[in-house]
């Protein structure tokens, strides 16, 4: 697989290069860019497989690369230093990124499962991350492994999302359901903060399905689906709050 490194520290790219020479040895690095224009140019000129991206680059986000390719031919890899945000948008589209430094066995990982994805299956992802960037909060994507594949759900479809065991079970709002090998703490990471609460150890609500918190019984919510949910005593004063704010 041909690869090429956008990042703009020379000792971050001397690094990863040790790295894949050592434990990637299907993978050869045909380029190095150290800016957005560079990266575009070399990404025309070479036809990269793969790209490990930088998100942090001397002249811009490493993000606006992507925008400039309309159909994209390579799978991404991002390198980051820890961005609470960056990681966040880049789980919601199912894309794998590396912390730097970047761990020999995290790479291996991330290098094995480009080898293995189809073209089709990165485009999809790529696509929604993009789409993600573009989008007002209420039209958002999430892009999620399921039996079928890479499937891609718009967040203000989603009722709810209930443990089952190390899976959760996403509800949607016709009638639909699936089964997603996360568990409902990776949820809780990538969702609260966009308009869903987790009210219970098994339970997150979309807060624009909830239509009444009945405060008796130990306390229950009401979703769109006419189902009902218990909400725990830890998680009520969260409910609560978030209401408020809605209010």
């Amino acid at each position: 697989m041909k690869a090429l490194i956008i990042e703009d520290e020379a000792q971050a790219i001397s690094a990863l290069k040790s790295e894949l020479e050592t434990h990637c040895k299907d993978v050869t690095v045909i380029g190095e860019a150290k800016s957005i224009k560079e990266a575009i140019e070399k990404i025309k000129s070479l036809e990269p497989e793969l790209i490990f991206l930088d998100i942090q680059l001397s002249d811009g986000l490493g993000f606006e690369v992507l925008n400039l390719f309309k159909e994209n031919n390579f799978k991404v890899i991002f390198t980051t230093a820890y961005s609470q945000y960056a990681i966040k948008a880049i789980k919601f589209s199912a894309l794998d990124y590396l912390l730097k430094p970047i761990d020999s066995d995290e790479l291996v990982t991330a290098v094995t499962k480009a080898m293995k994805s189809s073209k089709d299956t990165e485009g999809i992802k790529i696509e929604n991350f993009i789409q993600n960037q573009n989008e007002i909060p209420a039209r958002k994507k999430i892009a999620l492994n399921t039996s079928e594949g890479i499937t891609v759900y718009e967040l203000e479809n989603i009722i709810k999302c209930t443990a089952e065991s190390n899976y959760t079970c996403l509800y949607f709002s016709n009638g639909k359901k699936t089964l997603v090998s996360k568990t409902l703490k990776d949820f809780e990471d990538l969702l609260c903060t966009s308009g869903f609460e987790r009210i219970h150890h098994s339970h997150i609500i979309n807060l624009n399905h909830l239509l009444s918190f009945v405060n008796k019984d130990g306390g229950y919510v009401i979703l769109s689906d006419k189902s009902t949910l218990p909400v725990s005593q830890r998680k009520k004063s969260n409910l609560i709050g978030a209401l408020g704010k809605l209010g």
